[in-house]
């Protein structure tokens, strides 16, 4: 089955954060002599921590309907924001909350993050 590819309706705010946490393997020796390795071929999996700051009801509900058919578990394809070639991610966790301002009196808005992760599913 083709894997989805996540298109926000409004792109993600420019304070998004990436992170990297490269897998290493490491064996440590007498007197503090150790040897590090890449732990496989894709060991710099990117961490995303994406941030709206004001969505309205239904594009928050299609970013949360997004997620939430994917369960956390199944992947898709998402072109980060500093490059223009998609990757696979999937979504470990979103939240989302109701903005209460002056602005937000005539119609509900909501904040939204999300953290995906990059996979390296075949």
């Amino acid at each position: 089955m083709p894997l989805s590819t996540f298109t926000p309706p409004v792109a993600p705010s420019v304070n998004s954060q990436k992170s990297v946490q490269p897998r290493v393997l490491k064996a440590e020796f007498g007197d503090g002599y150790a040897q590090r390795a890449a732990d496989g071929l894709n060991s710099r999996p990117a961490a995303w921590e994406l941030k709206w700051d004001a969505l309205t009801t239904a594009q928050a509900d299609a970013v949360e309907a997004f997620f939430a058919a994917r369960g956390g578990y199944e992947a898709f394809w998402w072109t980060p924001l500093d490059t223009v070639t998609s990757f696979k991610f999937v979504a470990d966790s979103w939240t989302r909350t109701p903005i209460v301002s002056a602005e937000a009196l005539t119609e509900r808005l909501f904040s939204m993050t999300a953290k995906l992760t990059q996979v390296f599913d075949l």
